[in-house]
C-alpha cells in the first residue's frame, strides 16, 4: 500500500506540474517551454524596451528642444511630438494642432518667408527656415524649421523638425551688438559707422535725400586725464555716450572713432538742420558738470565739424575730409563752436 500511495503521489505531482504549465502559472519566462508562452515573454520584454526607448527619445528631445512633425498641406493636418506643445506654450489638451493654427502663432513678419518655405518644399524637396512665434502668453520665441517633402500619392506631406533657437539667437545678437559697439560708451564703434554711411551714400545717390556728419572731439581732453586722473576722462566719455543715445532720434547713429573723437551719422537731414543738432549736444556737454575721484568738480566743451553730402560725384573721404576741416577751423578759432560747410556749397 506504501507502493501505491507514493505511486499516486508522483502522479500527482506531474499532473499539478502539467496544470501549472497550461495554465501559465509558473515564476519566470526563462523557465517555460510552452511556445506560445515564450512569445508572450518575449512581446513584454520588446514593449518594455520600446517604452525605455519612448521615454529616453522624449528626455533628448526635452534637452535639445527639439520636436517633430508631420503636415498634410493638401489636409490641413498636422501632428506634433509632445516637446513641440512645449516650445509653442499650449498644451495637447486644449489645443489641436493644424497648419492654420501653426501659422496663427507665426510672427507676422516672418508668415511670408514661412509660407514661401513650405511652398518652394514642394518643388526642391526641402524645407529650411528660422522664424520668430508668438506664445499664447506673448512671449516672442525663435524656431528653426527642417523638412522633407514627403508626397504620398496625391497627399502632399511633410515630415521634419522644429527646434527652439532663442538663446542662440539671443548669443547671435549679443555678439553683433559686440561688433559694432564701443565697449566703454555703448555707442557704435568706427567699423560700424563706416558701413552705415557708405550705405547712406548709396541711399542718396539713388533717392537724392539729404544726409549730413558731425565730427567732434573734446577741448583740451588731455588735461582731463592729466589734472584729474584716467577715470575721470573715461567718466566724460561714458557721459556723453548716455547723452547722445538719449538725445538722438533712433535712425541717427553716434559712434565712438577713437580716443575722444566722436561722430554722428544723421540720415534725412539737411545742413542747417545738422548745425542745429551739433549746437544742441555741444550746450549739452558745456552743461554738465563732473567730478573726480578726490571730489574735485570740473565740466569740459566739444568743437564740431559738420558737412552734408552734395553733388552727383560725393565720396565717403570727401565728406568725412570737410567735416574735419571743419572741425579743425572751429579748433583754431577758440574751440567750444560748431563749424559747418558753406550753405552755398
Amino acid at each position: 500500500m506504501t507502493h501505491n500511495r507514493r505511486k499516486k503521489t508522483m502522479k500527482g505531482t506531474r499532473n499539478s506540474i502539467d496544470d501549472q504549465r497550461l495554465s501559465g502559472e509558473t515564476h519566470g519566462c526563462g523557465s517555460h517551454t510552452d511556445p506560445c508562452e515564450k512569445v508572450r515573454c518575449e512581446l513584454e520584454e520588446v514593449r518594455e524596451e520600446i517604452a525605455h526607448l519612448r521615454r529616453t527619445l522624449h528626455r533628448i528631445q526635452q534637452i535639445a528642444r527639439l520636436g517633430y512633425w508631420k503636415a498634410s498641406l493638401k489636409e490641413n493636418e498636422l501632428f506634433w511630438s509632445d516637446v513641440i506643445y512645449d516650445i509653442f506654450g499650449v498644451a495637447p489638451e486644449t489645443f489641436t494642432p493644424s497648419i492654420r493654427a501653426f501659422k496663427a502663432m507665426v510672427h507676422p513678419e516672418d508668415l511670408e518667408s514661412v509660407e514661401a518655405g513650405m511652398w518652394r518644399a514642394q518643388e526642391t524637396g526641402s524645407h529650411d527656415v528660422e522664424h520668430r512665434i508668438v506664445r499664447p502668453d506673448g512671449e516672442v520665441r525663435w524656431v528653426h524649421e527642417l523638412a522633407d517633402y514627403a508626397p504620398e500619392g496625391d497627399e502632399q506631406i511633410l515630415i521634419g523638425t522644429v527646434r527652439d533657437i532663442t538663446e542662440q539667437k539671443r548669443l547671435e545678437l549679443r555678439l553683433r551688438q559686440l561688433s559694432r559697439t564701443d565697449e566703454l560708451t555703448a555707442l557704435f564703434n568706427r567699423r560700424y559707422f563706416m558701413q552705415r554711411l557708405v550705405q547712406e551714400l548709396a541711399r542718396y545717390r539713388r533717392y537724392d535725400r539729404p544726409t549730413s556728419v558731425v565730427l567732434f572731439d573734446f577741448d583740451y581732453f588731455k588735461r582731463i586725464n592729466d589734472t584729474h586722473g584716467h577715470p575721470a576722462g573715461d567718466q566724460v566719455l561714458m557721459s556723453v555716450g548716455k547723452l547722445l543715445r538719449e538725445k538722438l532720434r533712433t535712425n541717427d547713429i553716434p559712434a565712438r572713432l577713437g580716443g575722444e573723437e566722436f561722430a554722428l551719422l544723421l540720415p534725412e537731414t539737411a545742413l542747417e538742420e545738422a548745425v542745429g543738432v551739433a549746437e544742441k549736444v555741444r550746450q549739452l556737454v558745456l552743461e554738465q558738470t563732473f567730478t573726480s575721484e578726490e571730489g574735485h568738480s570740473f565740466s569740459t566743451s566739444i568743437t564740431c565739424g559738420v558737412s552734408s553730402f552734395h553733388g552727383p560725384e560725393e565720396t565717403v573721404e570727401a565728406i568725412l575730409h570737410r567735416a574735419d576741416q571743419n572741425l579743425y577751423q572751429g579748433k583754431r578759432a577758440g574751440r567750444n563752436r560748431v563749424v559747418a560747410d558753406e550753405r552755398n556749397g
